[in-house]
């Protein structure tokens, strides 16, 4: 059996490339936000120029871009993407999209909102030039932490999932904490746990679109003062994956992993936790050590096991995971 190639980035902000460039041993495909512009009176978030130091640093190192943008149906804001991306550069051989990437609570409308508005963002999509089409891979992108709520989404991926797309993609993240305890090593969730719901969801027996994490995040635990909890994770993590693949013994879903890329910045204050306060302490190479401080860790151990897992697959020859069934 041909080797199975799963795709390893990560996202790294603007100002943080000058240091982050040279301690990655490569990149796969980097998560990039959008830029703020206002389209016939709309505040809208569209694509960055490809002239942006993100992308800049995607071209030196042959990293495929994925971006995102908030325009949400809006004629003028479909309008500005699709000039945006008639003119993408030659370098970039394939690039992923989506629209209102995490929208779960996010739109008055809810998911039926989100739904009809993904549907048009698609649309838009599919009458670019065939030149252009051809690299573009448009598809939603869920979140996590939201869908495996009972509360809130009640585990049910396909509530705000439209079942089109040429990809699925959801955003993992494992929760900081809580007000009176911390994650810590002890209470870290087992790979094949932390990805249950992910790995068994489909829209329909008929779904095929490859997955990918385009988020992936736990932050530097403050017991884990070595960082090497968090490392092992990780390769747990990937090691889980690796096997979601058609044609691996075993595996029997219509649909294969493309990869995961990892949140390697700052996160949002997603409300106050132990010890930490609201700090989100991504960074592969940081500790958090409380809500005022985070510690470089030294070697950084995740860091090292993120360019370990890189380089062993850049060893292998690529599979079909790089191709896109639509």
């Amino acid at each position: 059996m041909e080797a199975v190639h799963v795709l390893i980035g990560a996202s790294i902000a603007a100002e943080d490339l000058e240091f982050y460039e040279p301690l990655f041993a490569g990149n796969d495909i980097m998560r990039i936000f959008p830029v703020r512009v206002t389209v016939d009176g709309d505040p809208l978030r569209v694509l960055p120029d490809w002239s942006d130091s993100r992308l800049e640093y995607c071209r030196r190192h042959s990293a495929v871009p994925f971006l995102s943008t908030k325009v949400d149906g809006r004629p003028g804001g479909l309008e500005h993407v699709r000039r945006q991306l008639a003119d993408m550069p030659a370098w970039i051989e394939r690039l992923y999209l989506t629209d209102r990437h995490e929208p779960e609570g996010d739109l008055p409308g809810g998911p039926a909102e989100f739904k009809v508005n993904f549907g048009r963002f698609l649309d838009m999509i599919d009458t670019l030039p065939r030149r252009i089409r051809t690299r573009v891979r448009c598809g939603p992108v869920l979140t996590k932490t939201w869908t495996e709520n009972k509360d809130k989404g009640d585990f049910q991926y396909r509530t705000y999932d439209p079942g089109t797309g040429d990809f699925f993609g959801v955003d993992c993240y494992v929760p900081a904490g809580t007000s009176h305890e911390v994650m810590a090593p002890s209470r870290l969730p087992k790979p094949a746990d932390f990805l249950r719901w992910v790995k068994a969801y489909e829209h329909s027996p008929s779904d095929a679109r490859p997955r990918i994490l385009p988020e992936l995040g736990l932050i530097g635990m403050p017991d884990d003062r070595d960082g090497s909890a968090r490392a092992a994770w990780i390769k747990g993590v990937h090691t889980e994956m690796s096997g979601w693949h058609t044609g691996v013994p075993g595996w029997s879903r219509q649909w294969s992993l493309l990869g995961w890329i990892w949140w390697n910045q700052q996160g949002k204050n997603t409300g106050d936790v132990d010890r930490i306060g609201s700090r989100r302490d991504f960074p592969l190479d940081e500790r958090t050590v409380d809500r005022h401080t985070a510690a470089k860790l030294d070697p950084p151990k995740p860091l090292t096991m993120f360019n370990t897992l890189w380089k062993a697959q850049r060893s292998r020859p690529r599979h079909a995971a790089m191709s896109v069934a639509r």
